[in-house]
């Protein structure tokens, strides 16, 4: 293999190298990560989605156009190094690598790390809570992005608070609870009993229960819970009544 031209590529800069990153085949010593394909796709990029990079590598911070580093790409497929610790890396939207790896649920169980945010607050802790990949015994709840949106609210979402959750008032900076979002999304669990939260917008969550029942009646006593929404709970400026 001494004569091959690793540097050949295809005309859209699919090099040999890129080849052989595929199966793990690159020569030893081997350090041209940087070589790239017409879209940006470096060879590191390539062994990164295989699970091919060598053991000192450490050029993580290697983007494609997109800004898609190397790193991102192996916490996509899950092919991140134990002692990996820049989760740091972003891309220009401030997505970092332990965003992406919250996502596939790969970060490690020590992992601390949890207000790092996109440029639009989006921490680390929302995407974990939003893709059901929160550790056991997590407790930053009230971690907010720009419009107040908590971690807890992500996990109410997707029904993935822990049993005994308690704070049902964490509220958004349009007033919508926890307990509001849990609701809308029938996840409330059956002791629920905070009915009356309005989070100063006049609309409680047994007006969001009552409409989700409506929608869903298999599953939901819509009377039960319209009878406890009482007239002073009613949103005046909605025109509501009881």
């Amino acid at each position: 293999m001494d004569a091959v031209d690793w540097e050949m590529d295809d005309g859209q800069g699919w090099t040999i190298y890129h080849s052989a990153a595929l199966g793990g085949s690159l020569p030893k010593g081997f350090t041209k990560w940087e070589a790239r394909t017409s879209e940006g796709l470096t060879v590191a990029h390539v062994a990164a989605k295989h699970g091919c990079l060598p053991g000192d590598f450490n050029q993580w911070e290697l983007a494609g156009e997109t800004g898609w580093t190397v790193a991102h790409f192996a916490a996509q497929f899950g092919t991140l190094p134990k002692n990996f610790s820049r989760w740091e890396l972003a891309t220009p939207s401030g997505w970092t690598v332990a965003h992406e790896a919250a996502r596939g649920g790969v970060l490690p169980m020590n992992f601390e790390n949890w207000e790092l945010a996109d440029q639009n607050g989006w921490t680390v802790a929302h995407e974990a809570a939003a893709s059901g990949n929160l550790p056991p015994g997590f407790y930053e709840w009230g971690l907010a992005e720009e419009s107040g949106w908590t971690v807890a609210h992500a996990a109410a979402a997707v029904g993935e608070l822990p049993g005994g959750f308690d704070k049902w008032d964490l509220a958004d900076d349009y007033g919508w609870t926890v307990a509001h979002e849990a609701a809308r999304r029938g996840n409330l669990p059956e002791d629920f009993n905070q009915w009356e939260l309005d989070g100063e917008t006049g609309w409680t969550v047994a007006h969001v229960f009552a409409l989700k029942s409506l929608s869903d009646p298999p599953s939901l006593n819509c009377r039960e819970v319209m009878c406890m929404t009482r007239l002073e709970w009613a949103p005046e400026e909605r025109g509501f009544s009881v």
